[in-house]
């Protein structure tokens, strides 16, 4: 099996009703960097978008009449759990779990404002 050099065998795709406002997000909160993004025809927005945080690959693009947007569920380790959480929560998230010491890892959860859920942990 060959994979595309950027790529893993396993990545996220998000179709969001504001991939835009996603993106900005995400650099924001991760410090995620554009990979791809392809512009959308008449108002689309974000056709097709890829962003890594670290060596992780997710992408996304902007829901239409025929792609509803399908969120997801995400586990990441952070450097910071307690800096990510906070900005992300002045950038619009929800809180799922405030940060604390799980038996796993110190950890906690947020959901962002376009519906994902992030379960981020700060790894020792």
């Amino acid at each position: 099996m060959k994979i595309p050099e950027n790529y893993l065998p396993v990545m996220p795709y998000l179709i969001l009703d504001k991939a835009a406002s996603f993106l900005e997000f995400a650099k924001k909160v991760f410090g995620a960097t554009e990979q791809l993004i392809v512009p959308g025809e008449d108002d689309r927005g974000i056709m097709h978008g890829e962003i890594k945080i670290h060596n992780a690959v997710i992408m996304f693009a902007n829901s239409n009449e025929n792609w509803k947007q399908k969120t997801s569920g995400m586990f990441i380790y952070v450097e910071n759990v307690d800096t990510v959480y906070m900005t992300a929560l002045e950038m619009g998230a929800k809180s799922l779990q405030q940060p604390n010491q799980q038996s796993y890892a110190y950890a906690a959860g947020f959901e962002d404002p376009f519906g994902n859920q992030w379960w981020i942990n700060q790894g020792e």
